[in-house]
């Protein structure tokens, strides 16, 4: 087995990589090396790359931004797609239940005791994403999420600057387009979510999004004082839907806003509503641990 690993050296907290990988896939016998990114579009290069001359799996070691190019490439057809969590909120990996260590997630593929799992994507415009396209919140929470503050305090850099939204949080009125149905809502945020993982704490955005299930979620999240996130919070552990937020499913999703709004799509901001996400049904395929597969593995 030859393995390509992609790495975000900005991704994360500091941690040695390289040494990790190479006690765990180096004394597997794995052959294996790596290539490091320094800018947008990096990731998407090497993935391309690594596909076209044959690599057996492609690592992927960074945040949501850089999964979300590596899947892009491989989308285009290339080997199973590995996640080595390295961003600070590592959503992708949560929903999909991989280890969130560097070490375990690495002794998972050097184990070669894994199923590789077929994963949707979106595509809005000429662009892909794996997580989610969010308008509303969730673009103050990124903005306020400095890299200074990741860096010092890891995911809770996202709680501390989502905090500070929640003073006075703006509505927004969203017309959404589901398949050909129109409906509205007004809200706080509006997402198209392939996964509703928020990458902490087992906590998700609404009960029974699947990443392989062939429909893309929208969820509109209607208000957010205090009291209402923390029993929203408490009700998504539980496998409740939150009292708070509208749900609906569909393959063809359109979504204007009234005022307009900023869209983040996997953690980085990408662009102004409206908003034309596209379902690619098993887009991907992903190595998962055999304990959490819920879906059938990739023929």
């Amino acid at each position: 087995m030859r393995i390509k690993v992609i790495a975000n050296p900005g991704a994360g907290q500091p941690e040695p990589v390289l040494s990790v990988l190479n006690q765990t896939l180096g004394q597997a016998d794995i052959e294996w090396d790596i290539d490091v990114t320094h800018s947008s579009g990096d990731a998407f290069a090497a993935a391309r790359d690594a596909a076209d001359k044959g690599y057996d799996l492609i690592g992927v070691y960074g945040g949501d931004g850089t999964i979300k190019e590596v899947a892009a490439a491989l989308a285009a057809g290339g080997p199973p797609m590995a996640i080595l969590p390295g961003g600070t909120g590592n959503t992708l990996a949560e929903g999909l239940g991989i280890p969130h260590e560097l070490k375990d997630a690495a002794a998972l593929i050097a184990s070669k005791d894994y199923d590789v799992r077929p994963v949707d994507m979106g595509r809005w415009g000429d662009e892909w994403f794996i997580v989610r396209l969010t308008m509303g919140l969730e673009v103050s929470i990124v903005e306020g999420a400095t890299r200074e503050r990741k860096d010092r305090l890891g995911w809770l850099a996202y709680a501390i600057a989502g905090l500070k939204t929640l003073t006075d949080p703006p509505l927004a009125k969203y017309t959404i387009d589901i398949d050909g149905d129109v409906v509205e809502a007004e809200g706080i945020a509006c997402i198209v979510a392939n996964t509703a993982s928020v990458g902490v704490m087992g906590l998700s955005l609404a009960e029974g999004v699947d990443t392989s299930d062939g429909k893309l979620d929208v969820i509109v999240v209607e208000h957010a004082d205090m009291l209402e996130m923390a029993a929203s919070a408490a009700e998504l552990v539980a496998g409740q839907e939150a009292r708070s937020v509208l749900h609906w499913r569909g393959t063809n999703i359109r979504v204007t806003s009234e005022p307009p709004q900023p869209v983040v799509s996997d953690g980085e901001c990408a662009g102004d509503t409206p908003v034309d996400a596209t379902l690619v049904p098993g887009a991907i395929k992903v190595v998962v641990p055999r304990a959490t597969q819920s879906a059938p593995p990739a023929s």
